[in-house]
């Protein structure tokens, strides 16, 4: 790490990370989970910031969670003893996984991008937070693994924009080189 400028970029998406949790999210009715913008900024973290740092941020997240309400009016401790703690316990691993997906090609392509980012930040914090509501809620994992659907839309939206920064803004500002 280059000091100052990564803990400065570590900082900022972490910030952006609270302020996208404090966007109220979509509550459903049959699943209490509700629809959020924050797993955006989970995604952007390992497009952005790389592996190391991008999960740096999310733990900086957690951290400064203890505190404030920085998911969608919650602190962390109600977060972790409820049904979307499977969800944001996933998260720390989302950049680890998009930046060990994208090393794997020298130059990946806009679709390959997305394909990583979406694998990543949509069907491994869907499955794990499907597994966490299956055990919180007492219905079958395949039931919830079912009603984690009604996510699917939405989250491939914030993948394919979590895509589009990464190719218009990571290449240009070299942020992961940077720090």
């Amino acid at each position: 790490m280059k000091d100052t400028r990564s803990l400065l970029y570590i900082a900022m998406m972490a910030t952006v990370l609270i302020v996208l949790g404090f966007i109220p999210g979509i509550p459903l009715g049959f699943i209490p989970v509700p629809i959020i913008l924050q797993n955006l900024g989970v995604m952007l973290a390992g497009v952005l910031l790389g592996g190391k740092k991008g999960s740096l941020s999310i733990l900086l997240l957690y951290l400064l969670a203890l505190f404030i309400p920085a998911f969608s009016g919650n602190t962390l401790l109600p977060v972790l003893a409820g049904p979307t703690a499977g969800y944001v316990i996933s998260w720390v691993f989302v950049p680890l996984l998009v930046d060990f997906g994208l090393k794997r090609f020298n130059k990946p392509s806009l679709l390959l991008q997305f394909v990583v980012i979406f694998l990543a930040g949509v069907i491994f914090v869907d499955f794990i937070g499907a597994a966490w509501l299956a055990s919180y809620t007492h219905i079958s994992l395949a039931k919830s693994l079912l009603s984690n659907l009604i996510f699917i839309p939405g989250d491939t939206i914030k993948a394919v924009i979590a895509t589009i920064i990464s190719y218009k803004f990571a290449g240009s500002l070299n942020v992961k080189n940077k720090i």
